[in-house]
């Protein structure tokens, strides 16, 4: 009896818990619709001037239903989620509309100025900017590397804030995908630094012992191979996706290798649909004759006229592409003669 008890409340609370979900994300709905300057059916939002407690579930869904197709493509708890922002006491509300917007506003603000400061070091220069992972070595080689890490996180940040931008002004962000733009940071940081040096091969060849630059040693900005890896940094922690493309590229193009090369993997594929298509036609005709046949017999035994039988032995020729072997089936006496 207690139990039944403890369970019933338990339900009791989870359901005004829901009604309260849903009137406040009516009442929300309802004030982005008027700040929207949407056109409102006032009988319909009634409702909104009690409190849940009050409210049917019946009433509460009808107006939820209104209203969410009212605001579309916003969503109501996306929508909620800003309310409840613009409410906290929160110091950082100003950097962004949720959590997750103010945490990459600082990373892109630390990794902008960590790349401003670290390209101030002695150690980078354009000589150094030029050398691959193998080339350099001691602390001038961890920061030159610590800067094409810094131009990397510029780039997946900068791509982060400026895919949740769209979702946020929409009103569509969902905080469910949050983890994946995290992923997706990390993945920046690891593809700017690979495209920054998988591309060296690109950039002019050095001198075994380069001399030090000076401050008259000025090379015009078309002619500067010392950028290329940092706009390559960003580039690939912008855009994880392009290195993702030129990995698999390369796989394919070492398995091509040994699997032979494209045009003959292409011929093999047709052969193998021809084989296939060949295959099935036969099935198929040879499934029409059977049936032609078995046609033909059923019309001689009900003693049809010659005439139907030859147009079935017409038909059944065209099916197979053959002539009709003699079968001794259908022949007249005059065929017999």
């Amino acid at each position: 009896m207690e139990q039944s008890q403890e369970s019933s409340g338990r339900s009791g609370l989870m359901f005004n818990s829901i009604k309260k979900s849903l009137h406040d994300q009516c009442k929300v709905m309802f004030d982005y619709a008027l700040k929207m300057g949407k056109t409102i059916d006032g009988k319909l939002v009634i409702p909104l001037k009690k409190e849940y407690e009050e409210l049917s579930q019946e009433e509460l869904l009808t107006v939820f239903n209104y209203l969410s197709n009212l605001v579309k493509p916003a969503m109501p708890g996306t929508l909620l989620l800003f309310e409840k922002n613009r409410q906290s006491n929160s110091r950082f509300k100003k950097l962004g509309p949720l959590p997750i917007v103010r945490w990459f506003m600082v990373v892109a603000i630390i990794s902008l100025f960590s790349l401003i400061a670290i390209s101030l070091f002695p150690q980078v220069d354009n000589i150094t900017m030029q050398y691959s992972m193998l080339q350099g070595s001691g602390w001038s080689q961890f920061e030159r590397l610590m800067f094409l890490l810094a131009a990397s996180s510029v780039g997946a940040s900068f791509y982060a804030l400026f895919k949740m931008n769209g979702y946020i002004q929409q009103g569509t962000f969902d905080m469910k995908y949050a983890t994946t733009y995290w992923s997706r940071y990390v993945l920046g940081l690891v593809a700017g630094v690979l495209l920054s040096e998988l591309f060296v091969v690109f950039i002019e060849t050095l001198p075994a012992n380069p001399q030090p630059a000076t401050s008259n040693d000025q090379a015009p900005l078309t002619s500067a191979p010392y950028l290329i890896k940092p706009i390559l940094a960003i580039l690939g922690g912008f855009s994880a996706n392009l290195v993702y493309r030129i990995l698999n590229k390369l796989i394919d193009t070492v398995e091509s290798l040994f699997k032979g090369s494209t045009d003959e993997l292409i011929a093999n594929k047709q052969n193998e649909l021809e084989t296939a298509a060949a295959a099935n036609e036969h099935l198929i005709k040879s499934t029409t004759a059977n049936s032609l046949l078995t046609l033909k017999q059923q019309l001689m035994d009900k003693g049809v006229s010659q005439d139907i039988l030859n147009q079935v032995d017409q038909t059944l020729a065209q099916t197979i592409d053959i002539p009709i072997p003699d079968l001794g089936i259908g022949s007249t006496e005059d065929e017999k003669e």
